[in-house]
């Protein structure tokens, strides 16, 4: 057979081992298999390659006394493929198969647990704490999500929980020079935790610069860990009588005498020795009546003028009481609006950078403000300053949230206020809306609007697209599992070498729930169905033209040269086997898989005995 021929061949042979892969990724459209049919089909398909690598590839090179060439080539083979798939992984490419997922985020459980262990020691007082405490604390973080520009806590807020970053960065904002920002922090820092464990308002203000993931740990958590513990509760103690963080925070960000933090430190260490607990960190006093008070005579938000008599008391229930001292900053221009908020003493003034200074407009008490970012969505167009000590109400987004989905007029109320001139006015002159951009808002926001949201400015300007990178690691990846079968085609194929039927039997049987299992995992990730497809048509065209080229190259190639290919393409594919096929097939579907697996290999020796039988 010239090369010519053999090159054809071999492309030919490669397209029809891999036919499987489009055609499991068709069968997604009418056919959409069980997780325990997928797990036998992977299972059979598992066990028919197994049989394939070990008579095909192994056999022939033991009986040549090549073994040592086939070994070192599938240990080559197998490392090979171990480090490019890590390195896909990481790009999104372990979202190609189940296996690969859960084996991807195990693996980074695994590595955040000793990040969040390396954090805390990193911490006053925590790097005491025995290692069986610390699993205890550890059982009890949240993990949490912040998008950037997104607000973890205003200052003045009552905090309950302390942060460690896992991932990102944040900002930390001071209320006393204009909301700027004067530290950046970063993997493993930690934030909120003075404010937490002096159980006083938060005194900056947190902002995430970029998208980040968190540890949370609550006062309710961390109490009850208190109650379970011997060393931490002696270990805090410790820490507070010897602090001198904890006092100079005190004294500077709360202008606490020297007698008063004294006091206020005495009283949480005789809490934790007879209650084992931090104190209380919520509103001092019930300001429901005072709330309720402070909404009968408000102005500048037409949202809640006219409300129905029922609705006031649900919005008085949601309203908190914070405090800030004269020169501080609420918000500054071009934060998220992420609240509402009503002035109920003092004096604050908004410093609009579009307006001169002696047009800026000083608010007095019963002034609603923030109100038109907060509920189109959007960002502040200007900054708030308080001129004199300031108490006011805030409204959070989410508490907002729950009243439109539980008050039906709130709902009503929202859409009719959406369709004012006033919301019209306000994104042509303070968001800079065109008009017609302005209107195409309102009319979109106001038709898809359901209970229980509120509208997105931002989102109005920008498409979230989850994993953006993922679809093209996910194809590498593919192509990644399919190079093994090109090299063994190819290397089968050249000078003269017959390639069996159980081979051919053994790729097509196991691309076939391969591509099944993938293409419904992929389609899950919100990957459009012809993107699918043509991922898994391009894979079965590279596969036939890897065999072809494979062929070319190894023309004339010497026989320890054939078994060193060989052996890689089969450690590649032993390692395929073993990482992603069979632990995805056990996962879905128990122990019976052992035995389907034996069904497959079996199949394909009948396919080796058909070739005997032929050849004899």
């Amino acid at each position: 057979m010239n090369l010519d021929t053999i090159v054809y061949f071999a492309f030919f042979i490669g397209i029809i081992s891999a036919l499987s892969l489009p055609l499991g990724a068709l069968t997604t459209l009418f056919w959409k298999p069980g997780d325990r049919t997928i797990a036998w089909l992977m299972a059979f398909g598992a066990g028919a390659l197994l049989s394939a690598v070990t008579i095909d590839l192994f056999s022939p090179a033991i009986q040549s006394g090549l073994f040592i060439y086939a070994a070192m080539g599938s240990l080559i083979g197998s490392l090979s493929y171990l480090m490019l798939n890590h390195q896909l992984n990481q790009q999104g490419g372990f979202l190609r198969k189940t296996a690969t997922t859960i084996q991807y985020f195990r693996n980074r459980q695994k590595k955040h647990h000793h990040q969040f262990i390396y954090s805390l020691n990193r911490l006053p007082f925590f790097d005491a704490l025995p290692k069986n405490e610390l699993q205890m604390l550890l059982q009890k973080v949240k993990i949490v999500h912040y998008s950037a520009e997104q607000m973890i806590y205003h200052h003045s807020d009552i905090q309950n929980q302390f942060y460690i970053i896992q991932k990102g960065q944040i900002k930390l904002r001071d209320p006393n020079h204009l909301l700027k920002t004067f530290i950046e922090l970063d993997t493993s820092d930690t934030f909120g935790r003075m404010a937490f464990f002096t159980s006083q308002p938060n005194a900056t203000l947190a902002q995430a610069k970029t998208d980040v993931t968190l540890w949370q740990i609550s006062r309710d958590s961390f109490n009850e860990l208190l109650k379970q513990t011997e060393v931490l509760p002696k270990i805090l103690i410790q820490y507070y009588q010897e602090s001198t963080e904890i006092r100079r925070y005190l004294k500077e960000r709360h202008q606490m005498s020297d007698e008063q933090l004294e006091a206020h430190v005495k009283f949480i260490i005789e809490l934790i020795q007879n209650e084992q607990r931090l104190p209380e960190t919520r509103n001092p006093r019930d300001t429901f009546e005072e709330a309720l008070n402070r909404l009968s005579s408000t102005h500048r938000f037409d949202l809640f003028s006219n409300c129905d008599s029922s609705v006031l008391p649900l919005i008085a229930n949601k309203l908190q009481l914070r405090s800030l001292r004269s020169g501080q900053t609420l918000f500054n221009n071009r934060s998220e609006a992420d609240r509402l908020y009503l002035l109920e003493s003092g004096s604050i003034e908004l410093l609009d950078p579009l307006k001169k200074r002696e047009d800026f407009e000083c608010l007095q008490p019963g002034d609603f403000f923030g109100g038109m970012a907060f509920v189109v969505g959007g960002k502040h167009a200007s900054t708030a300053l308080a001129k004199t000590d300031v108490t006011f109400w805030v409204l959070n987004k989410f508490d907002f949230i729950e009243l439109l989905a539980n008050v039906t007029p709130m709902h009503a109320k929202l859409q009719s206020f959406l369709k004012t001139r006033n919301i019209q006015d306000y994104l042509t002159q303070e968001q800079s809306l065109p008009e017609n951009k302005a209107q195409q808002w309102i009319n979109r926001t106001v038709k898809h609007l359901l209970p229980g949201q509120l509208p997105s400015l931002n989102e109005f300007t920008q498409h979230v697209y989850q994993h953006k990178a993922a679809y093209m690691a996910i194809w590498l990846g593919i192509f990644l599992d399919g190079i093994p079968e090109s090299l063994m085609i190819g290397s089968h194929l050249t000078d003269g070498h017959t390639l069996s039927m159980s081979l051919i039997a053994g790729l097509f049987l196991s691309n076939y729930p391969e591509a099944l299992s993938s293409s419904a995992s992929m389609r899950e990730q919100g990957i459009p169905f012809k993107k699918v497809l043509f991922a898994w048509t391009l894979l079965m065209l590279l596969t036939g033209i890897g065999a072809g080229l494979g062929s070319v190259l190894l023309e004339g190639s010497s026989p320890a040269t054939f078994a060193f290919i060989g052996g890689i393409a089969a450690g590649a594919m032993l390692t395929v086997i073993a990482e992603t096929m069979l632990p995805e097939a056990y996962l879905k579907g128990g122990s019976i898989i052992g035995f389907v697996t034996l069904l497959g290999f079996l199949s394909a020796v009948l396919f080796k005995v058909f070739d005997s039988g032929l050849a004899l």
